[in-house]
């Protein structure tokens, strides 16, 4: 029953690689009842929190928290610890909770600090990163950014992702201090990785990034085009954030172009993922008239 439980992990895990996130949730699930059956708490355990890694991308990892918490503090194996601390302050950062998102990422460190896996340590720093930068806080972002980069580079598999995630938000990071070509070099490399890895769920945030830089740079032509594509693309996921994000780069696309009408159409949009803002004429005019790509904070 046990190697079962194992074959119903790697199962999830190429599911995940795949970005198959439903079936790779039901597969871990059903590996944490088979070792809740045969006795292996560890193995339930570390089935659940690779349960939790799917819920997370599909939003439903609230609920989960508790469970992680008793690992975290329960458990006896340092590993099943560590993924608890982490996948809890995923948890929190979802919920924009960043105090608390912050205090689960030290401890998620600390413990991966003490693992010989060099895999958790980089997990550990980009989500650190990740915090950083929703704080606006460049230097430690790009600092962890690096360091995840480097576990990552050269491995195959699920580490070409995070590798290619790792570049694009380090790219971000580059174009929001000043070093636009270097980030838009490292964004167009994680846009290559993703399209030919063929995934889809990571690709619009990078082609977001990839808009803003083209921006940044004055280049409308490319500007407009990825973020075209990556709204189409987060509608379609959804994603929310980056649809607000690229609503907000495409009017200030169509404002440099002089197409007001354009811009308004798509502030309008905006608008309305802010019911209780609602649609004002005024608010948008102060908008036509800012610099949008100095008050956007695409991480949220």
């Amino acid at each position: 029953m046990t190697q079962r439980c194992e074959d119903l992990l790697l199962r999830a895990q190429a599911a995940l690689e795949r970005g198959e996130f439903d079936r790779g949730y039901r597969l871990a699930i059903e590996a944490e009842a088979l070792a809740k059956e045969a006795g292996d708490q560890d193995l339930a355990d570390r089935a659940f929190c690779n349960a939790c890694a799917f819920a997370i991308e599909l939003d439903t990892a609230s609920g989960m928290v508790p469970r992680l918490k008793q690992i975290l503090l329960g458990s006896g194996n340092l590993r099943n610890r560590f993924l608890a601390a982490y996948y809890t302050a995923v948890a929190y950062d979802l919920d924009d909770d960043l105090a608390k998102a912050s205090s689960y990422a030290r401890r998620a460190a600390e413990l991966a600090a003490e693992l010989p896996e060099p895999e958790l340590r980089a997990r550990s720093a980009n989500l650190a990163g990740n915090l950083a930068l929703r704080e606006a806080e460049f230097d430690a972002a790009e600092s962890c950014y690096e360091q995840a980069m480097a576990a990552h580079r050269g491995r195959d598999g699920y580490h070409r992702l995070m590798e290619a995630q790792e570049k694009d938000n380090l790219g971000y990071v580059l174009l929001c201090t000043d070093r636009v070509s270097d980030g838009l070099s490292l964004c167009e490399a994680a846009r290559e990785a993703l399209e030919a890895m063929g995934d889809v769920h990571y690709l619009p945030q990078t082609l977001q990034d990839l808009c803003y830089g083209y921006l940044l740079n004055d280049n409308l032509d490319l500007a407009q085009r990825h973020g075209e594509r990556a709204l189409d693309l987060a509608a379609a996921a959804p994603d929310p954030l980056v649809v607000k994000n690229c609503l907000f780069l495409l009017s200030e696309v169509a404002v440099r172009r002089g197409d007001s009408f354009r811009a308004r159409r798509y502030l309008r949009e905006l608008t309305t993922h802010y019911p209780e803002v609602g649609v004002s004429e005024e608010l948008i005019d102060v908008f036509l008239a800012t610099d949008l790509t100095t008050v956007v904070n695409l991480r949220g």
